[in-house]
């Protein structure tokens, strides 16, 4: 996809040095580092995201997302650190202009039904939820508006939430956002999320890498889990 790690930072090839100095110069380029109690939160995994038989769906992208999450995924629920996943809300519940606009197209208000409908929203199977496992449906972009999900989060006294899912420049990053607005810390595995572009895929993990998460290969944030595991299951 054009990126690099470069100095444990996500940045993407075309990134011009003078914006990385910029960068470094006001202190944002920081790395952050992790909590003492982390929790997993996966975005809108579903369907209507991951397969293009929906207007909003990429195959490749969305599936190579799929199974880096599979992996997180058996770690997470290996080492016992709390699972979370959010879905938008389904069809039916909103009412249709908020959700739809003010289109006249009957097929594009359909299509946009079925992407909301209980088949689109479902979450792609390898990675579906267990049972105690919780699942948020969210009436916007961010996990964290309008919903229970911060409440959550500091019931189980998590410092620190893992944000993975699609769509990297939507979803994903208005979570992350909200998500440090919220005083948690994050960190975005970058093999874990996805989007149907992926020029905004990439400049959206170097602009989050910036400001607000560790954008950090899948690999240490397994290695980073499994060494937390000891004090995880205390």
């Amino acid at each position: 996809m054009g990126e690099t790690i470069r100095e444990g930072h996500y940045v993407p090839d075309y990134v011009s040095d003078t914006d990385l100095e910029y960068f470094a110069k006001s202190g944002t380029d920081k790395t952050r580092g992790w909590g003492e109690n982390p929790a997993l939160l996966i975005v809108d995994m579903t369907e209507a995201f991951v397969d293009e038989e929906y207007i909003t769906g990429r195959t490749d992208t969305g599936q190579a997302a799929v199974d880096a999450n599979e992996t997180l995924l058996t770690t997470a629920r290996e080492v016992g650190i709390p699972v979370f996943y959010t879905t938008p809300i389904d069809d039916g519940v909103l009412p249709d202009e908020y959700r739809l606009g003010s289109s006249s197209d009957p097929e594009m208000v359909e299509e946009r039904r079925r992407i909301y409908s209980a088949e689109g929203n479902a979450i792609a199977e390898p990675i579906a939820p267990a049972d105690d496992e919780v699942v948020i449906q969210k009436p916007a972009p961010s996990s964290f508006f309008d919903t229970h999900l911060s409440n959550v989060l500091h019931y189980y006294g998590v410092d620190t939430v893992i944000v993975t899912g699609m769509t990297t420049s939507g979803c994903v990053r208005a979570t992350v956002v909200d998500g440090k607005s919220s005083n948690f810390t994050i960190v975005a595995p970058i093999e874990c999320v996805a989007d149907r572009s992926i020029s905004s895929h990439e400049m959206s993990l170097f602009d989050m890498d910036m400001k607000y998460a560790d954008v950090t290969p899948l690999a240490e944030v397994l290695e980073t889990l499994e060494s937390m595991a000891p004090t995880l299951e205390d």
